[in-house]
Order: C-alpha cells, then sequence, then structure tokens
C-alpha cells in the first residue's frame, strides 16, 4: 500500500471539493494510506518545517495545496501534485482554473438576466482573479455591455474598508449585475451593500465563483455562484500522481478546472428589465424545460405579436427566444446530470424530449461531447 501525504485547507468548499475527489479515486482504485498534515492545534509552532515531516514520514507522494519550499518535495524524489497554481514548480503537475470560461459564463448569465451594466469585484494582482476581469471585459465587449471594475491594490481596501466599496457601489448605475472573482468577495459585498442600503437583487446582483455550499448559504440574501468541477479535476490529479509513483510517463502537467453553471440563489433571482411582456416570456422559459417549448408556445404566454416579442426579446437578452429555450434546457441538463443517480434516458424523459434517441446528438452538438463523458469529466 502506498502512502500520500496530503497536505489541504479543508475548512472551505474548494479544499472539501479536493477530498472528495481524493476519496473516490482511492476507493474506486488505489487505497492509498493517506496521511494529512497536523491540524494546526497540534503543531508545536506556527513554523513547523513540513518539509522536515514529510523527509520524516517518506510518503511515495504527495498532494499539497499551498507550501512555500515545496520545490525541496521534489529534490528529496518525492513525487508531487499541486492542488493550485501558487507556488508550482517545474515539471510539477497543477490544478488550473479556466479563467476565461468563468468570466464566459458569467456574462452571458448577466447578459440573459437582461442586464446592460455589469461590473466585477476583484484582487489586483492576483491571477485568477485577474484571468476573470480579462475574459469578464473581453465577452462584455462583444455584446455591446458595460463594465465596471474595482480591484483594489491593496488588500486592506477589501477586508477592513468597506467604505470605500460601498462609495464605489453608490456611484454604480442601477440595476447592475456585480461578478465577484470568489465566494468570499460576494460575501464582503453583500455587506456592503446592507451598509449602503442597497436592495439585492433588485437593484445590485451579485455572482460568486466555486460555490461554496456553506458560505453561500448563510448570508442573506444567499450568495449565487459558478460551480466548478474541483473533485473531478483532484480525481485526475490522483490519477496523475498514482503514475508519477508507479514510473509512468506524465503527458500533461496542466490539470484543468472547469465552470459546470451557476447555482442561482437570492442574490441574483432577478430579472433587469422593465419590459413586462419580455419579463413574462423569460419567467416562462425558465420554469418550463420540462416542456417541449417552441417559439409560439412563449408567444402565446404574452400579450404582444411574434415578431414585436421577438425584436424585444433579443434587445433585453441578446438571445432569439428559440436560443434562450435551448439555453435554459441545456443548462437544466447538465444541473442533472451532476446527480449520478439519474441516467440520460429518465433526464431525457424529465425535460419533455419526445425521441430519447437524439438526446445524446443534441448534447454533443452544443457541449462538443456526449452527456455521459461530459458527467464523466465534470462531475
Amino acid at each position: 500500500m502506498k502512502k500520500v501525504f496530503v497536505q489541504l485547507e479543508s475548512g472551505r468548499g474548494f479544499g472539501r471539493d479536493i477530498l472528495k475527489g481524493i476519496y473516490n479515486y482511492n476507493n474506486q482504485f488505489s487505497k492509498w494510506e493517506i496521511i494529512f498534515e497536523p491540524s494546526y492545534y497540534l503543531k508545536t509552532s506556527k513554523n513547523d518545517n513540513l518539509i522536515k515531516l514529510i523527509s520524516e514520514i517518506k510518503p511515495d507522494g504527495c498532494i499539497i495545496e499551498n507550501l512555500k519550499g515545496a520545490k525541496k518535495i521534489t529534490e528529496l524524489g518525492i513525487p508531487m501534485v499541486l492542488t493550485s497554481s501558487i507556488n508550482k514548480t517545474n515539471n510539477t503537475p497543477f490544478l488550473k482554473g479556466n479563467y476565461d470560461a468563468d468570466g464566459k459564463i458569467a456574462l452571458e448569465y448577466f447578459s440573459s438576466k437582461g442586464f446592460k451594466n455589469t461590473a466585477f469585484f476583484g484582487i489586483n494582482n492576483v491571477k485568477w482573479s485577474d484571468g476573470r476581469l480579462k475574459s469578464f471585459e473581453k465577452h462584455a465587449q462583444k455584446l455591446n455591455i458595460n463594465v465596471y471594475n474595482y480591484t483594489p491594490k491593496k488588500k486592506k481596501d477589501i477586508n477592513h474598508n468597506l467604505k470605500h466599496i460601498v462609495s464605489w457601489l453608490q456611484l454604480l448605475p442601477k440595476p447592475i449585475g456585480i461578478f465577484c472573482c470568489n465566494d468570499d468577495l460576494g460575501i464582503i459585498l453583500i455587506n456592503a451593500c446592507s451598509m449602503a442600503k442597497l436592495r439585492i437583487p433588485y437593484e445590485v446582483a451579485i455572482l460568486g465563483v466555486d460555490n461554496d455550499e456553506l458560505l453561500c448559504s448563510v448570508v442573506h440574501p444567499q450568495l449565487s455562484s459558478i460551480a466548478r468541477n474541483h473533485s473531478a479535476a483532484a480525481f485526475n490529479a490522483c490519477k496523475v500522481l498514482n503514475n508519477m509513483m508507479n514510473h509512468l510517463n506524465v503527458d500533461n502537467y496542466i490539470i484543468p478546472t472547469e465552470p459546470l453553471s451557476v447555482i442561482e440563489r437570492g442574490s441574483t433571482d432577478t430579472i433587469a428589465s422593465n419590459d413586462k411582456e419580455v419579463i413574462k416570456a423569460l419567467n416562462f422559459i425558465r420554469t418550463n424545460t420540462h416542456r417541449n417549448l417552441t417559439v409560439e408556445n412563449v408567444v402565446a404566454e404574452t400579450n404582444i405579436s411574434r415578431r414585436s416579442l421577438y425584436t424585444r426579446f433579443k434587445k433585453t437578452t441578446n438571445r432569439t427566444i428559440l436560443e434562450e429555450i435551448q439555453f435554459q434546457k441545456i443548462k437544466k441538463f447538465k444541473t442533472l446530470l451532476t446527480n449520478q443517480k439519474l441516467s440520460v434516458k429518465e433526464i431525457a424523459f424529465h425535460l419533455g424530449f419526445e425521441d430519447v434517441s437524439h438526446v445524446s446528438r443534441w448534447f454533443s452538438s452544443i457541449e462538443g461531447t456526449p452527456p455521459l463523458k461530459w458527467r464523466k469529466q465534470n462531475i
């Protein structure tokens, strides 16, 4: 039995997701002996030397989240994978987020809700924050959507100075959708909106990243967030580590993590439009993903002509009515795919598909991969 040393902050959603991936791999394949970094209350000092501890334990491999001097582990000849790109070293596999996809899904989400004004709240000179901002601005430009960003250079301006954030919020046009670089900043923004007496989600809609379920659910209103496939990525990292421990070649040192979907909660449960007919149409589409909807079905729910609804709908959402039907259907399909107890056939029936045999082809035409392969890659 191989010994694997794990250094991970398991108190947050990201760390727990990584642990799930390690558990899933170990339960299915390897049966490693897992040795964890000692908890903070068991350490004799703040400067306990983990490198020294690892050299004494002599594990067959290591899974490390963030450790200065991690390079020394490879110098000891111990295979290692990193669960982040922080302190990465040459020839060491690491998890890397697809920040372009994060920004794209956030912008598309706000666009589908009719927002013409958006903003980004992030941390300056941090790769994952900068990457998400760059993507968000790029995709906003394509759709002619405004972006106002607030990325302070000093972390204290985020942690201990809500007044600066409140001042920024008060100057923004309303309604506005704000994409935060992670869930932590989303919660800070909810606090700042409360201080500024701004109504969430009607004046300010807030979206985070990572979907730390406990963190997102404990605040009011609850924080909407982009769920990511951290568990699947950790599973793949374990595969890579197993190959390294068995002296097999590693083909790719970058292990990608991808966004799955927006988990909508109270902080974004709104539509940024004064057009009552468009709102009727959007609500009808979103509450009827279980039906095989047509454009005619949607038009029938409104009090205007097909041509008028088409024009006003496109102007509000940057999508046609048919595109919105497909968008909501595929979003719901992917959400149901995360429930491994449901078969593709069951999901298809649930979403109103009359010809189940064509479902995989339909899904592949949009996502570029069959549904079962998507589930395997992302869950």
